[in-house]
């Protein structure tokens, strides 16, 4: 995944040769309803309801999956009934599903249907490395700034001391150094999504420090100056609940040796992190590219852009802001 966009792997249609899918890994439905050409899944704008999106002449049709069977006669237990009950599940995970694309990963087996860069990868890496040669000498630390990851793992002693890591915790585990490097890897992989998503996360913190220099710039004009107020109290607490889920997961993930001891539930924390941040970066993706190259200055364009971001903040979080304010 890019510092720009969430990319999502189970888009891909795998029927367009006309072979059969296996209905365990794809949405490979029977009915002729699925076959309309250009026909997809996705949440509805107002409810957030699962549909089934058809052309309908010049118009555009939304069927809710849940009234498809009723509507269509599909049999209750079919093939095609229970990939309609996995439609509200997957759509968790990527923005649309069409007749064919495979089931999301996080679905069959639990790991993520999208990529990430080589880059995320080695800050997490780099973070476990630091870990790992902290916990020798009793003081274990996070870092994950990679100015800092590259100057510790550079160090010539470093490689050095991370043998002698596995040697030490394969020895208080009882296990050996081969699976403490398995699972080591292992962690690594997980936390690269982490990472990849803290990357992508900067785009959103960027937006309230946008807000921020631009109340300064606006102050004069009190309607752009009273809008700009809104947006910040209603991203404020957007904000610091994004931090505080990274904070938490560095803590749960801040000891190699609890780690490894606690292996399976630690990749299970880690992997619902992942899926909880991803699930709710997906509406910011073409709000975080319409900001990332806007100059802060009093200009149309910038006011054009401040509009629509009063507009998507106000539809996606107007109501958690205004019970959090009644509650006060």
């Amino acid at each position: 995944m890019s510092s720009a966009e969430v990319k999502e792997a189970s888009g891909n249609n795998a029927g367009t040769s006309g072979e059969a899918l296996d209905p365990s890994v794809y949405f490979s439905f029977n009915h002729k309803i699925f076959s309309v050409e250009g026909s997809y899944f996705q949440l509805a704008h107002d409810n957030k309801e699962p549909c089934y999106f058809v052309n309908l002449g010049e118009m555009r049709g939304a069927i809710p999956t849940k009234s498809l069977s009723k509507e269509f006669g599909i049999e209750d237990g079919s093939s095609d009934a229970n990939l309609l009950k996995t439609i509200g599940s997957a759509l968790k995970y990527v923005k649309e599903i069409r007749p064919n694309d495979s089931i999301p990963r996080e679905l069959l087996d639990g790991s993520a249907s999208w990529s990430i860069e080589e880059a995320h990868k080695d800050v997490a890496r780099g973070r476990i490395t630091v870990q790992l040669v902290s916990w020798l000498s009793g003081n274990e630390e996070i870092v994950v700034n990679q100015r800092e990851l590259d100057t510790i793992s550079s160090n010539p002693d470093t490689k050095e001391r991370i043998q002698d890591a596995f040697r030490e915790i394969a020895a208080k585990l009882g296990i050996t150094r081969d699976d403490v490097v398995s699972k080591i890897d292992d962690i690594i992989r997980e936390l690269s999504y982490i990472e990849a998503l803290r990357d992508y996360y900067t785009g959103i913190k960027k937006i309230g420090s946008n807000l921020t220099r631009l109340a300064a710039i606006y102050k004069r004009d009190r309607g752009t100056s009273e809008e700009i107020n809104r947006m910040q109290i209603l991203i404020e607490p957007v904000i610091k609940k994004f931090d505080r889920t990274f904070t938490e997961i560095d803590a749960q993930t801040c000891e190699v040796l609890v780690i490894l001891k606690n292996y399976e539930p630690t990749v299970e924390t880690i992997r619902g992190t992942r899926d909880d941040l991803h699930q709710r970066f997906m509406i910011w993706g073409e709000m975080v590219a319409s900001w990332k190259d806007l100059i802060m200055e009093e200009d149309p364009t910038v006011e054009r852009q401040l509009k629509e971001t009063y507009k998507f903040l106000a539809q996606n979080f107007i109501q958690s802001q205004s019970w959090r304010l009644s509650n006060l």
